[in-house]
């Protein structure tokens, strides 16, 4: 019964696809944006998107907070829509991305030194790694696995075909330092509610379960971080990439290790912070960010 309801799932993914290979890229990104302006007017999370809004910036009237909100979710969209048809990006990402702010990563990346990408859920997260990746930086993945095998294996395939490695969760310590030692980037995303294993951080003035891993891996293999970011201008289908080498102070770190993890994972949080300040569209509001801290509403 499983096995039919994943090949069901697949096959009614592959064909909600179709159209968005056959489209022009800008009429496939604009198709997106139109069904997340759908999702916001059907009310899907929208009350923990306003909570996660108005928490985090209190300033916004309700109007502004929910005009911000459904650009945030048509920009979601629209990014799916990118991912999905990544592939036809190959070899001209830099058409549709700018670099010019990302020297840092790129300078990095000659060098030889391996190091850690961390990012949120903000902008078209994964054509930011595909843009690094043809600029010259050697990429790394850190994935979870899906539930259905045919979907995890589109989706890492996408991955694959543009030149990005894939470290699974089951191997993750043993793939990340080999990869970081070799001189590689590992790239993560460090903006979810982590649960048990996590480190509590401040997010707007907020306590928020976050990711550890990250900052126990920079810890342990004493490596830069990288944040980076990508920034879509207004509805349209270029971008620019932000990206900053942040470089822990490890010997005057904390003695305690946990502390240590804790200040590192802030340095990125705060980071993140700063972007999503800057265009709090770009962000994914809709996922429960401060659920093991804050109660939300009913």
């Amino acid at each position: 019964m499983k096995r039919l309801r994943h090949a069901f799932e697949y096959i009614l993914m592959k064909i909600i696809l179709l159209p968005l290979n056959v489209l022009p890229i800008p009429s496939a990104v604009a198709l997106g944006g139109f069904f997340g302006g759908i999702l916001w007017s059907l009310g899907v999370r929208r009350k923990v998107s306003r909570f996660n809004l108005k928490l985090c910036m209190p300033e916004l009237d309700c109007f502004k907070a929910d005009k911000i909100l459904r650009e945030s979710y048509k920009n979601f969209c629209r990014s799916m829509v990118e991912f999905a048809i990544l592939p036809r990006y190959k070899g001209k990402t830099a058409e549709f991305v700018e670099l010019e702010e990302a020297a840092e990563i790129l300078d990095l990346a000659k060098s030889g030194e391996g190091a850690l990408l961390v990012t949120g859920h903000f902008g078209s997260w994964e054509l930011l790694g595909a843009a690094l990746r043809e600029a010259g930086v050697p990429l790394d993945f850190l994935v979870g696995e899906q539930t259905n095998p045919s979907v995890d294996g589109f989706i890492n395939g996408i991955r694959s075909k543009m030149g990005i490695g894939i470290i699974h969760m089951g191997v993750a310590a043993r793939g990340i330092i080999q990869s970081v030692k070799g001189g590689r980037m590992v790239a993560m995303l460090s903006d979810q509610d982590a649960g048990k294993s996590s480190v509590i951080v401040n997010f707007f003035g907020n306590p928020a379960s976050t990711p550890q891993g990250i900052a126990a891996f920079a810890f342990k293999l004493k490596c830069p971080i990288v944040f980076g970011g990508i920034f879509r201008k207004d509805s349209s289908i270029y971008h620019t990439v932000f990206a900053q080498v942040l470089r822990p102070d490890y010997e005057n770190l904390s003695k305690d290790k946990d502390e240590a993890i804790r200040e590192i994972t802030q340095a990125y949080t705060s980071k993140l912070e700063e972007i999503v300040r800057k265009a709090p569209q770009m962000y994914f509001w809709p996922h429960r960010r401060f659920k093991r801290t804050l109660e939300y509403p009913k």
